[in-house]
């Protein structure tokens, strides 16, 4: 009669299959992870831009053209903006990009996570 049990050759060759299996979850779980956390970013850049946005549109009198710089808080984060404001063929109205970065050194428009593009202005 043959003993039961396993040999320490199939224990080791499970404990194999085990490993590939598990490091091949792990990186699915990380990959999707970090997934979701740039797109909480996004999410919460497009956020901060449709914000800026909105307070130029509902502005009494209409920005000037040229650019500005500025930062927000939100979502308990710091953000940083620019806006480009450029007159349009219709005098009333001006074109507004808007780009919008996480709080950090070197260019906006160069770490921008979103690029908004917008009008503001009074319609005829």
């Amino acid at each position: 009669m043959r003993p039961r049990g396993f040999t320490l050759l199939e224990v080791l060759v499970a404990l194999a299959i085990f490993a590939v299996v598990a490091a091949s979850v792990l990186a699915a779980s990380a990959r999707s992870l970090q997934g979701a956390a740039r797109l909480e970013d996004k999410t919460l850049a497009m956020w901060v831009a449709d914000n800026r946005l909105t307070e130029l549109q509902l502005a009494e009198n209409p920005p000037a053209n040229g650019r500005a710089d500025g930062a927000t808080d939100f979502a308990g984060r710091r953000w940083q903006w620019r806006s480009l404001i450029e007159a349009t063929s219709e005098p009333e109205m001006r074109r507004v990009t808007l780009w919008v970065a996480a709080d950090g050194r070197g260019d906006v428009e160069e770490r921008a996570l979103v690029r908004l593009v917008g009008f503001v202005g009074r319609q005829p």
